[in-house]
Formats: structure tokens, sequence, C-alpha cells
């Protein structure tokens, strides 16, 4: 039997109040509904209305420890909010896995990525597809913007375009084993100056029986070379100055015709060298007036003939003329 007495007293308050009652006004901040709070996790779903009572929202909150959310507002959006990244390898991402995806934006789509750690290797975006990849702007343009652009092809790159067009600011290099190009019609525009280095053989072949190859110059064209020059045509070949033509060779100097050779001066023509020879099967001169002059004149010939059309005249202005043979026939 209990031997536990009554109190003589009871209590008629939880505590003694010593300040009043304190009050909330809702209509100065965001009021809460809550759905669902989870025990173990501390999840949350909650409802949330502005003081205006028209903007709203309904939240769905993960655990706590994480900090991921869907927001879902009365503008019609859609908010997908990560937790924060820590240490942790994987913490703060948006994994997606499907298989498919299908998407229609009836408007401008912003996407801003940010660079991520040193185990990213710090980049924003980094996109790994085992096929195919194609893009399409139907009637607009594309635009590519970065302080530097590097595209890698392990077996081919390929620019195909109505027009391309490849514009530098600064240097513009190309290098590789062998280049080619084919087209139609060709023309480089060069202001200042144009040179190659290193080129073993440079080899210029033209089909077409009308080419033709011309410099246009109002400057200077020269030429030089520490091995042999040759030029050769099948047809004629024509040289011209027009106030002057220098021709000078070190050593010798050989103009040869296989079957004609003419020199052709319209004003006169001078020889001037310390000996001349002529060695020839025939030779022969014609001209209206014939003049040598010279200290020391020597003819020396198997057979000579001298033949005038009128008179022929020998004469010796300061000394005597004399004529030797075994016969002399005198007419």
């Amino acid at each position: 039997m209990s031997k536990v007495k009554p109190a003589k007293t009871y209590p008629d308050t939880i505590f003694k109040q010593t300040t009043p009652d304190e009050a909330q006004k809702l209509n100065d901040g965001p009021r809460f509904n809550t759905w669902y709070k989870g025990w173990f996790t501390r999840s949350e779903i909650y409802e949330r209305m502005m003081p205006d009572g028209l903007t709203s929202a309904l939240r769905i909150e993960g655990p706590f420890s994480g900090g991921a959310a869907v927001v879902m507002n009365s503008k019609g959006q859609i908010k997908l909010i990560t937790g924060t990244r820590t240490d942790t390898a994987g913490t703060g991402t948006l994994d997606i896995n499907t298989h498919g995806c299908n998407q229609l934006h009836n408007g401008r789509t912003n996407i801003q990525y940010n660079p991520g750690g040193n185990e990213n290797e710090n980049q924003a975006l980094n996109v790994l597809a085992y096929g195919d990849v194609v893009e399409q702007a139907i009637g607009g343009e594309r635009h590519i913007k970065a302080t530097k652009i590097i595209i890698t092809a392990t077996e081919g790159l390929f620019l195909n375009g109505q027009s391309v067009k490849i514009k530098a600011e600064g240097d513009l290099e190309m290098a590789g084993a062998s280049i080619t190009t084919a087209q139609v019609n060709k023309k480089d525009i060069i202001v200042g100056q144009q040179m190659s280095f290193g080129a073993g053989e440079t080899t210029e072949m033209k089909f077409d029986p009308r080419a033709s190859s011309n410099i246009i110059s109002p400057g200077n064209v020269n030429h030089k070379v520490l091995g042999r020059y040759k030029i050769k045509t099948l047809r004629n070949m024509s040289v011209r100055a027009v106030r002057g033509l220098f021709m000078r060779s070190e050593t010798k100097t050989t103009l040869q015709g296989l079957q004609n050779l003419t020199l052709l001066g319209t004003n006169g023509m001078n020889l001037k060298t310390a000996k001349t020879t002529f060695d020839t099967a025939d030779f022969e001169i014609k001209s209206a007036k014939t003049s040598f002059k010279t200290a020391d004149f020597d003819l020396d010939a198997a057979k000579v003939d001298l033949v005038g059309a009128a008179d022929v005249s020998i004469a010796s202005t300061g000394g005597n003329v004399s004529i030797a043979g075994v016969l002399i026939y005198l007419n």
C-alpha cells in the first residue's frame, strides 16, 4: 500500500509571467506554410507568400546538411539549387542520367559556367561525346569568342563554306609537311615585302599553251644566283630596253646562232676589243660604205679578189705602194 500523500495546494499556472507577450506582424515579411518536415534528414516542403500577396513559391528542400532545393514560383520559374561545394569529391553537383533529352526553348537561353577547382584543371565546361556532334544555326550566325581558340583534329580538319575568310590582326602562320591549294583564280595583295626561305626547288608548270607569266613593276628586278642561269624557249625570245642594254661576263661571252646570227644597229655598231678574230667558212660584208682605219692592217689569204664595178683606187698619202708576186698581171 502506497504511503505517498497528496499535495495540499496545486499551481494555477505553468510559470509566473514577468513580461507581456510579444506579437509578430506578418504583413511586414513573408509568410510560410509547411507541408512536410522530415524527422531523419530535416527535409522540408513548404509554401512561401510575400507581403504583396501575389509573389509566392513552393520550395522543396533536401537534407539539411546538403543544402539542395527545388523552387517553383508564381512567375512560372523552376529553380534547381545545389548545395555548396566542399573538399569532398562530388559535392554540390547536378547529376542527370537519362536515355535521351528533348529541349525546346522558345526564348533566349543564357548559360554561365564558372571555372572549377584545381582538380578540374580550372575548366569551366567540358563536353565529352562518343559520336558525332552537329550544331545548326538556321538563318543566323555562330560566334565563338575566347582569348585563345585551339582546335585539335586527330585525322582531318575541314572548313567548308560558300565564302571562307581568315583575318589576323597580327601574324598569320601556316605550317605543314605539304601545302596544296587549288583554285580558278588567285590574287595576293602585298603592300610590304614578300620573301621565301629555304626552298630547294621552285617549279612553275602551266598546261595551257596560252598561259603567260608577267612581272609588271615600276621598280627594279634583280636575280642573283651562285650556280647556272638558263633561259630556254622553243619559240622566239625578245629582250628590249628603252635606254640601254648591257651584257657583261667576267670571263667569256658567246653569241651563237645555229642557222643565222644578226647584229643590227640602226644608228651604228661599235666593236671595241683588244683583239677581234673572225673564224668563218665564208665572210661577206655588204654596206653602202665601209671604212677601215687602223695603225696596221694585214690581209693574209690564200686568194684575194678585189673587184670594183666602177673605179678602184689604191693610194698612199705618206709612203710607197708595193705589190709583190710571182707574176703581176696588169690589163
